[in-house]
Order: structure tokens, then sequence, then C-alpha cells
């Protein structure tokens, strides 16, 4: 266990050495979590007492499908957009006309979950980020991805 510790964390860095954009984990529930690299300070992965650190977040071994380095996943990427008929975003609040939408998540610009008051009513559903710092934010509903600001 130690070697292949020893090994991730080589390719670790010659991969951020690399120009790599960020380090994808991937939890089991298929959440991916992502840390950007090549800033000003990269994050910092420890291995302590079966649990895998990256900066203040923490996450039991068991808990981690993969991990890996992209050149290719960006935290803040939007994988396909909606036309403006199909969603409304005002007062902090995104309304969606999304009937095939399996799950809603929001993400911080870093690639971490955070919670917000979703709400699904039929063939809509509606993001409320009132309960959020200010900031930019990622909102995926399965087929379609929304960059959005709270002011």
């Amino acid at each position: 266990m130690k070697k292949l510790i020893i090994l991730f964390l080589l390719m670790l860095t010659i991969s951020a050495g690399a120009a790599a954009k960020s380090m994808v984990i991937t939890l089991a529930n298929n959440t991916k979590v992502y840390y950007q690299l090549g800033g000003e300070t990269n994050p910092m992965m420890r291995f302590v007492d079966g649990k895998i650190t990256v900066d203040a977040d923490d996450y039991e071994i068991s808990d981690i499908k993969n991990f890996y380095i992209s050149m290719e996943d960006a935290p803040n990427a939007i994988e396909s957009t909606m036309t403006a008929s199909s969603m409304v975003y005002s007062a902090n609040t995104l309304v969606v006309k999304a009937a095939e939408a399996k799950t809603v998540k929001v993400y911080s610009v870093g690639g971490k979950e955070v919670n917000a008051d979703v709400q699904r009513a039929g063939e809509v559903i509606t993001v409320n980020l009132n309960g959020l710092d200010k900031g930019a934010y990622i909102i995926s509903t399965g087929d379609a991805s929304f960059k959005v600001f709270k002011k």
C-alpha cells in the first residue's frame, strides 16, 4: 500500500508539472469532485488512517471509486446547454423545464457539490441559491449544465 501511495504521489507531481487542469475524484455514488491544478497553490493530498484528505476535505477510501489527473476535465466546464426558452434565472433562482432530468446537483466553481434548495414540480425544476454564499455555481441537471452567478 505504501508503494502505491508513493507511486501515486510521484505521478501526481509529474502530471501537475505537465500543466494538467484538474485532479478528479469519483466517489462511489458517481459524484465527481474536482481540484484545480496549476494555480498559485495546488491541492495537498494526504493518506491518513484509512482516509484520503485533499486540502480540508476528508474521504473514506471505501467511498472513492477512482481518482485521476485530467487534462480535459475542468471543474467549471459546461457540458451542454439548453435554449433560453427552457430556463429562466432571476433573483438567485433558476427555473428549468427539464422533464427528463433525473438528478439536479449544484457545484461550486471549484467542483465541490453544495447543498441548495432544489424543488421539482412535474416538468419544472426550481433551484434556489439564496442559502448559498455569493459567487459562481454550476447547476447540473444530468443532461445539461448551467453556470450562474449569485449576487
